[in-house]
């Protein structure tokens, strides 16, 4: 009788909201294997939206009083990410394809 030792690794769900194929998107999309990269980009997962721009419009209109929502479809998309940026954050996405991306928020660029 052959004998083969088999190693079992227990992994946590991904994210909430993140496909069941997160993991892998992330070490395509970033080229890497390294556990704490993977680690800091799991942390920044902030959900899946459309693009940034609605990831953005929808941060900030959170914080806008009722009523003033509608002044950021005035803003320019590109502004108003600098803006929000501010060179303290760096918002990204993986395009997951059918208009949706999985949307990150990180102090520091990915790797």
């Amino acid at each position: 009788m052959l004998e083969v030792e088999i190693d079992v690794e227990v992994v946590e769900p991904p994210p909430s909201g993140a496909p069941l194929d997160f993991r892998e998107r992330l070490v395509l999309a970033l080229k890497t294997t390294d556990a704490s990269v993977l680690a800091a980009a799991e942390r920044a997962f902030r959900g899946v939206w459309p693009s940034i721009h609605d990831y953005i419009v929808e941060r900030l209109a959170a914080d806008l009083p009722p009523g003033l929502g509608w002044v950021l479809g005035c803003c320019d998309p590109a502004g108003l990410r600098q803006g929000y940026e501010a060179g303290e954050r760096e918002v990204w996405a993986i395009p997951l394809g059918h208009g949706q991306a999985m949307v990150f928020e990180s102090t520091q660029a990915p790797a």
